[in-house]
């Protein structure tokens, strides 16, 4: 079996492609033959030894897959061998075959491509896990989502739209706000032509949104403060900009606001049932046609270093997927 490994954390320039033993599943696991797997920030991160917890050496990246069932371990009864899936996975994704929870692990229509299964897991069910678990988004709320041209941020359109929420997408551009718009956005905000907190102003009929859904981090935290309602949240969901959010405590008292994070790696790993269940209801939204995942750019597995370059330089909106040759 072959997979890409990091005996230092040197970010993706630090990545061997080596020959390993085919992993064997424990009691409640599935090993998965991979097809897809989604790469995203976080795998940068990790690889960089950017954010605790750093990953133990040596380390193969990769959260997400999809592919077809192979082996399971005692306990599990579905999904089938040779059932095609997707699944979160503990790291390992970056690997021709990966074992995960058969929590974790949903199968998936023979006519959805592999490509696109494997950009749901991190994005959009952790999209989910954060609306439900954390923020309580309820049908009829309305959320701002900040980077709405980004693959986590579209992701949240989505699934915001999904759960019946009024959407309020920022993007810069009125190319990535058209993508926004495609998955499900009602009001579209230029970041680069209007203040988030006039656009809001307007949108909401002064009302203010109930929840932020920001991976962006820095500044664009601080913006986004001035457009939440009184009792709002603001959920701290990634750092694309680089930069830890910028948020005046002051004005969040003010507004009786909460500050919830969501970690989605920690999320999978505490809790992979509750993970599975959300990757289930996203599953069956795609099924349903509710929308259709974007997807970036597909590289493949032989080229793992031009995909990394390519998500490092946030190049495009959507999902960045390597594929595996399934013989």
């Amino acid at each position: 079996m072959k997979a890409y490994r990091a005996h230092r954390l040197a970010g993706p320039q630090g990545l061997v492609l080596e020959e390993g033993e085919e992993p064997k599943p424990g009691p409640g696991e599935v090993v998965i033959g991979v097809e897809a797997a989604g790469l995203e920030l976080a795998d940068l991160a990790a690889l960089s030894g950017e954010r605790p917890p750093h990953p133990r050496l040596p380390f193969t990246p990769g959260l997400q897959v999809a592919g077809r069932i192979v082996a399971r371990g005692a306990r599990v009864r579905s999904p089938a061998v040779t059932s095609p899936v997707t699944a979160f996975v503990p790291w390992g994704g970056l690997a021709e075959r990966v074992v995960t929870a058969s929590a974790a692990c949903v199968a998936i229509p023979e006519s959805l491509p592999m490509a696109q299964a494997a950009a749901l897991p991190f994005a959009y069910a952790g999209a989910f896990l954060a609306f439900a678990t954390k923020a309580g988004l309820k049908s009829g709320q309305s959320v701002l989502v900040l980077g709405a041209g980004g693959h986590s941020g579209l992701a949240a359109v989505a699934v915001a739209k999904a759960m019946g929420a009024f959407v309020i997408a920022v993007a810069s551009g009125a190319e990535r706000l058209s993508q926004a718009q495609e998955l499900g956005a009602d009001r579209l905000l230029d970041a680069g032509l209007v203040s988030i907190a006039s656009g809001v102003e307007d949108a909401t009929e002064g009302k203010g949104v109930d929840v932020v859904y920001d991976p962006v981090g820095g500044e664009a935290s601080s913006a986004a403060l001035a457009a939440l309602a009184q009792g709002g949240c603001i959920v701290s969901a990634g750092f694309a900009s680089g930069k830890a959010p910028i948020l005046d405590p002051v004005k969040l008292f003010s507004r009786g606001g909460r500050l919830l994070t969501a970690n989605t790696v920690l999320a999978a790993e505490s809790d992979p049932d509750a993970a599975g269940a959300a990757l289930a209801r996203v599953v069956g939204w795609v099924k349903a046609e509710r929308f259709v995942p974007r997807i970036a750019a597909q590289f493949p597995f032989a080229e793992i270093r031009p995909a990394f370059d390519y998500l490092a330089g946030r190049k495009g909106s959507g999902a960045t997927i390597v594929t595996i040759d399934a013989s």
